[in-house]
């Protein structure tokens, strides 16, 4: 199975943009994972930004695609919780697991209505940040399930 990070924009800031890379190196120790990075909006208004932003990531999604939305509106789940989300992925087979993460405005419900929905946290925080937090989050679901000391529940 092929985790895939699919998210609106690229990162600007060095700093996130290194942790993204080391978070990606290591998860792809444990099988193929990958980001892919949509152009973001030009769009004047926030309500023509999640349209087009939108667009695009439907556009990247394929059809078979297991999808998973990060989003303000989803359930939240624990770390074990993560792990055992990608477990059953693997066990249906799943060829391509797609994490989705919208811009600065979020992401429309068509988007929404494409996959499962996961909240990172209640809390609001800048959209780049959510990828670190989510690569680290995938890496920590592969130690989970190798029983690696990398988790400390």
């Amino acid at each position: 199975m092929k985790i895939v990070l699919l998210a609106v924009g690229r990162l600007r800031n060095a700093s996130v943009r290194e942790l993204c890379d080391d978070y990606l190196a290591r998860l792809q120790r444990y099988g193929l994972a990958e980001v892919l990075e949509v152009k973001a909006a030009e769009a004047r208004t926030p309500i023509q930004a999640v349209a087009e932003e939108s667009e695009r990531l439907l556009a990247a999604l394929l059809p078979r695609d297991r999808v998973i939305v990060l989003d303000e509106r989803g359930t939240q789940a624990a770390s074990p919780d993560l792990a055992l989300i990608l477990k059953a992925a693997e066990m249906q087979a799943v060829k391509r697991l797609v994490f989705v993460i919208g811009g600065a405005f979020g992401v429309n419900d068509a988007v929404r209505k494409r996959g499962r929905i996961l909240s990172l946290s209640k809390l609001t925080m800048p959209h780049e940040l959510c990828r670190v937090l989510v690569l680290e989050q995938l890496y920590r679901a592969r130690t989970i399930q190798r029983g690696e000391p990398y988790h400390h529940a």
